[in-house]
């Protein structure tokens, strides 16, 4: 079995496309209600004429985590990216943890640095 083999199968067992959709859906609604969940302080640094909502989405990759050391069960993220509305240059991340079940476990948010 290579990497491409397992890549197939991932994709079939966790309906890829739809995990990675759900992943950007997750994300919008965040940016939606920025005004009221972890989102409201990097709004709050950007330039009064730009806002979150400005920036663009793009799937970045997915994140397989196995023989982890920290955790007994594998993992895997799906990766986006946030990108500037006049450079369209990646400005954040947002990272989706997903269960072995594809359950949706932790996110991470931060700027590039």
């Amino acid at each position: 079995m290579n990497l491409l083999d397992i890549e197939k199968i991932f994709n079939e067992a966790y309906l890829f496309e739809d995990i990675k959709i759900k992943s950007v859906k997750l994300l919008e609604k965040k940016i939606l209600n920025s005004d009221s969940n972890f989102l409201k302080e990097e709004e709050e640094k950007l330039p009064n004429d730009i806002k979150l909502k400005d920036f663009s989405i793009r799937y970045k990759c997915t994140e397989l985590f196995l023989n982890n050391h920290d955790r007994i069960y594998p993992f895997f993220r799906v990766c986006l990216e946030l990108l500037h509305p006049e450079t369209q240059i990646q400005q954040y991340y947002y990272d989706v943890e997903y269960t072995t079940d594809g359950e949706l476990s932790d996110e991470y948010f931060g700027m590039y640095k």
